[in-house]
């Protein structure tokens, strides 16, 4: 039963996060909307709404192998999902895409970096070596997440989450026959940047 909440709870939060960044393309209302998703499901997932988490998570033991396979599928079927809705309610779809001025190796370096802070910094609140989470953990996660998608939309695009970008692209190929030319990085570059936030989380947490 639990993990089927936590499946369901993955599914749901990444649906709507896709949502949010499909409609809106908006940090700050991406950041907002995350906030609100932490704090509903920090008791049931930990709120992970992001393979690149999950995955530094495991690497933590914070999750064991099952639930990464768990969370994983959640994400992807939440991502397409909402990927759906985007194409429905504005009957187009969306296509995450570095700007035509940004190079690969920015492309990697900003999608690497960005998510590499940025699931640090979760693994910081959301796993706290103390065992004890801010009041305010939410508030941490969604604004922190807004300021590295601040930093990163206008070079790499709408990024930092594999299973979104994943959701987005298998769309647009199933509509237009383009948009997987951009995954691999969106997709290997997070992971990479999150196996370096966990070991870095080891190191911090260290006595």
């Amino acid at each position: 039963m639990l993990s089927m909440k936590k499946l369901f709870t993955e599914s749901f939060g990444t649906f709507f996060f896709t949502v949010a960044v499909g409609v809106t393309v908006d940090p700050i209302a991406v950041g907002f909307i995350l906030i609100v998703l932490t704090y509903l499901a920090a008791d049931i997932s930990v709120a992970h709404f992001n393979p690149a988490v999950s995955l530094a998570a495991w690497i933590r033991n914070k999750i064991n192998l099952s639930e990464l396979a768990l969370y994983l599928s959640g994400q992807v079927a939440g991502a397409i999902l909402g990927g759906l809705f985007v194409w429905w309610i504005s009957t187009t779809t969306f296509l995450p895409q570095p700007e035509p001025a940004t190079r690969t190796f920015q492309f990697i370096a900003t999608e690497l970096l960005f998510s590499f802070l940025f699931v640090l910094l979760f693994l910081q609140i959301m796993y706290p070596p103390s065992g004890k989470r801010n009041p305010v953990f939410g508030f941490l996660i969604g604004t922190g997440f807004a300021g590295c998608y601040l930093v990163s939309l206008n070079i790499s695009g709408a990024g930092l989450n594999p299973a979104m970008n994943s959701g987005f692209a298998i769309l647009e190929y199933i509509n237009s026959g383009y948009g997987l030319q951009d995954l691999p990085i969106y997709v290997l570059t997070p992971a990479i940047g999150a196996i370096a936030a966990a070991y870095a989380h080891r190191w911090i947490s260290s006595d």
